[in-house]
Parts: C-alpha cells; structure tokens; sequence
C-alpha cells in the first residue's frame, strides 16, 4: 500500500431501515408510497434506508494533482455483507464507504487519500465481499482514476484498508465462493484493469485471462462471469457473458447502459442487470430477459444493484442502490417477492 490511509468514522441516523420484509410499496412521506418504481406483478418496491447527506455531495470531490480529471462523490456501487461483518450492506461514495448496518445507523469510513494520485483509492469503482483462503472475509474494492491511486484493495472487518494490487483502473470485481468457474475448487476473485479479465492468485498476482480495454461491470452468477463493454467507448453498451474455462465471450444484449449486479454466485443461471440506470432486469444466456422493476421518475437514476444470498435477510430480494441529484438525494430501495 502507498503511504497511510486516514479513516474517519462518523455514526448517523438512517432516514428508514427494515429487514423484516413486512411493508411493501411504503416509503418516507416525500415518497408517496414510492409510486416513481414501477414492479412486475408479484413484486413489492419499498425505501430500505435513505442515504440522503450521510456523505454530503460534492460535484468536485475529487481532482487529480495533474488536472486530468474532476469527479464527484456520488454513491455509484453496492455490496451485500455477510459474517463476520456485523452489518449487511456496504455503498460506495467517491472515496468513503457507508457500512449500512441493520439496526438504523449507518458509518462513514473515508478512504480519501493525504494527496490525490498517490495513496488510494482515487475512486470506488466496484464492491464485492469474498473470502478467498489468503485473506478470509473481506470486503473487495476497485478503484479507478485517470492517474495513479488505483488498484485493487480489500477492507477487514475492523474497516482498515490495504492494497492488494497496483494493477491500473479495476473497474470491476467479482467473487466466486465455490472455485467452479475455473474448476479450481477454491473461493477466488475476478477482477478486471484496462487490459484484461484476471483471476487473482494471490497478493499482488493474477493471471490473465480474457483480454479487453473496454470491459467494466464485473458480475459471477451460478458459474459463469457477466460483464458489460462499450467497443466505441460510448453507447451503445453490451452485455456480454464469459464462458467458465474457455473465457470465450458471447454477446447476450445491447442497450445504452448496463450495470451488471453484484450477486457473488449462487445458483440462478440468470444474471441481474440495470439497463439504462432505470430497470432492473433479469437476462437468460439466449439474451430473452424479463423486466423486475423500473424508476417511473427519470430524474432518479439507479446506479448499482446488489442480489443478496443467504443467510443475508434480504436474500431472495433485489436492492438497488438510487440517487437523484437534482433533489441530492440519495437511497437504497428493495425490490421483493409479495407476501
């Protein structure tokens, strides 16, 4: 890890959190029974937590020491949490993460580094938890920047950071907890940088193992990798799947946008994806897909998408991670199978 990396903690009141599933489309008043999300007949669409000011905005939270590049800090991914992390979501906001725990409160730990481009992350890009045997139950991040500052990095449960590897811009991670997609046997992470798909081997290695400069989401479901690519770099975007063994890559849909959800394996051969930052998805390999929810309000974009598995209490639910800048806010909304 290059230099030190503050951590700053600061506890704060949920604007709404429940686990226990019992309501259904009901939110904050302001939401007006979240009629703005539209979901398939046999859905439910409720606010899990509002995230509204626990990191305040900020449109220029972020500029480089070489003046390449400004970014905001924006919560633009989402991870579920599992034991022995006591709490159950972790969102990623420019450089800090708000652990959303299931009592109410949520907790800001700010990665920002001393100085840009050196001590990271520059940028959270993806998250994921995973426990390869090396490193046991951690929280995976990819980090991602015009100039340094990026790489991979894993989070402890004491929420201390360290670098794993200084690979450039990993715009996406992926956790395979039974080792089946390379039939090695062994929980492992996937992660991808300017260059290629790689399978980490260990601190600081990895093998390449498809070749691509313009691949981003990272997502494993059942045995298989999702991943998204933009060949022009701009729309349109395409949803591709990466065959376990042969990594060879096979086209599955085409729209302007997707972001593949963060589901660490499980068994459902469908993956997750949002299309357009408005529907969730679910898409079958043949690229037939069968729309779950969608924002009605397209001043409310949804970022990121998180498919818990058990024993997580929101398993066999979606929850999406939204924002809209024009009110600055900020939420997390779980999408669930009626009672």
């Amino acid at each position: 890890m290059r230099g030190a990396v503050a951590l700053a903690l600061c506890l704060a009141a949920c604007g709404r959190l429940s686990f226990d599933g019992a309501s259904d489309a009901t939110s904050s008043p302001s939401d007006a029974a979240l009629t703005r999300v539209q979901v398939a007949s046999g859905w439910t669409a409720r606010v899990l937590v509002d995230l509204t000011g626990v990191v305040p905005y900020h449109p220029n939270d972020y500029v480089d020491d070489g003046g390449l590049e400004t970014l905001d800090n924006s919560p633009v991914s989402l991870a579920a949490l599992y034991a022995p992390f006591t709490s159950t979501f972790a969102v990623g906001a420019g450089r800090s993460i708000i652990e959303v725990a299931g009592n109410g409160t949520t907790a800001v730990h700010d990665y920002r580094p001393a100085v840009p481009d050196t001590t990271g992350p520059d940028e959270i890009s993806e998250l994921v938890f995973g426990a390869p045997p090396d490193t046991g139950p951690v929280l995976w991040l990819g980090a991602s920047s015009m100039g340094l500052g990026d790489g991979l990095y894993r989070i402890a449960t004491d929420w201390s950071i360290v670098q794993d590897s200084p690979t450039n811009n990993v715009n996406g991670v992926a956790y395979d907890p039974t080792g089946a997609f390379d039939s090695i046997g062994v929980p492992t992470i996937y992660f991808m940088d300017t260059n290629a798909v790689q399978r980490r081997t260990g601190a600081g290695t990895s093998t390449n193992l498809q070749a691509s400069t313009t691949f981003e989401f990272l997502g494993m479901c059942a045995t298989t990798l999702f991943t998204t690519d933009q060949p022009a770099g701009v729309p349109p975007t395409i949803l591709d799947r990466i065959f376990e063994t042969t990594y060879v890559v096979n086209a599955i849909a085409t729209s302007s946008f997707f972001a593949v959800a963060e589901m660490s394996g499980g068994a459902d051969t469908h993956v997750i994806a949002l299309r357009d930052s408005t529907t969730l998805a679910s898409y079958a390999n043949d690229g037939t897909s069968v729309d779950l929810a969608s924002s009605l309000d397209a001043t409310w974009l949804w970022q990121a998408v998180s498919v818990p598995r058990a024993p997580h209490p929101l398993a066999g639910s979606y929850v999406v991670l939204e924002s809209n800048r024009t009110l600055d806010r900020d939420d997390l909304i779980v999408i669930s199978p009626a009672p």
